[in-house]
C-alpha cells in the first residue's frame, strides 16, 4: 500500500466512525433534550448530527485522494486531501463565531437556561465521548499523516472543550447563583 492509499484507508475508517459516533450521540442527546424538556440539549443534538458533515468531507477526500494518476493529475489525487483539511478548518472558525455569537446574543439579553441533573449528565456523557473521538482522530492522524484528520480531530475536541466551559459555567451557576 502506497502512502496515499494509507491516508485514504484512515481517512474513510476515521470518517465512518465518526460519522456513526455523532449520529448515535444526536439521538442520545435528542432523548436526553425531550425527555428533560431542555431545548439547549436537543439544539446541542442538532449540533452533533451538523458534525457528521465534516466527518464525510473527510470520506471524500478519503475516496478521492486514493484515485491513481491519470492524464489530468500526473502527480495522483493526494492534494484533496489539502482541500478537505481547508473545509474542515474553515467549518471549525464558522462554529467558533457561531457560538461565539451566540453566546453574546445570550448575554445582552440575560437570557437564562435552566440544566436538571439529567442534562448535566448527558452533557459529561458528550463529553467524554467527543474526547474520546478526538483521541481516536489523533491516533489515526498519528498513523496516516493525513492533515485532514488532524483537523477533523480538533473539531472533536473544541466540541469537547466547549461542553466543559458550558458544563462549568453551569456548576458555578448552580453553586454561587440564586
Amino acid at each position: 500500500m502506497n502512502k496515499n492509499e494509507i491516508k485514504s484507508k484512515y481517512m474513510i475508517i476515521e470518517g465512518i466512525v465518526s460519522v456513526i459516533v455523532n449520529i448515535l450521540l444526536f439521538a442520545f442527546k435528542y432523548a436526553v433534550g425531550i425527555f428533560s424538556g431542555s431545548l439547549s440539549i436537543i439544539a446541542d443534538a442538532w449540533h452533533s448530527l451538523s458534525d457528521s458533515i465534516s466527518s464525510i468531507i473527510v470520506i471524500i477526500g478519503g475516496i478521492f485522494s486514493k484515485k491513481p494518476t491519470d492524464k489530468e493529475h500526473p502527480f495522483g489525487h493526494g492534494r484533496i486531501e489539502l482541500i478537505t483539511s481547508f473545509i474542515v478548518g474553515i467549518m471549525l472558525i464558522f462554529i467558533g463565531y457561531t457560538f461565539f455569537a451566540e453566546a453574546i446574543k445570550n448575554l445582552l439579553n440575560k437570557q437564562t437556561a435552566t440544566f436538571n441533573k439529567i442534562s448535566i449528565i448527558a452533557m459529561i456523557v458528550s463529553i467524554i465521548i467527543k474526547e474520546i473521538l478526538a483521541q481516536y482522530s489523533f491516533w489515526a492522524y498519528r498513523k496516516s499523516g493525513a492533515k485532514s484528520l488532524y483537523a477533523d480531530a480538533w473539531h472533536h475536541r473544541s466540541d469537547s472543550i466547549t461542553s466543559i466551559i458550558i458544563l462549568v459555567g453551569i456548576l458555578i451557576g448552580k453553586i454561587f447563583g440564586n
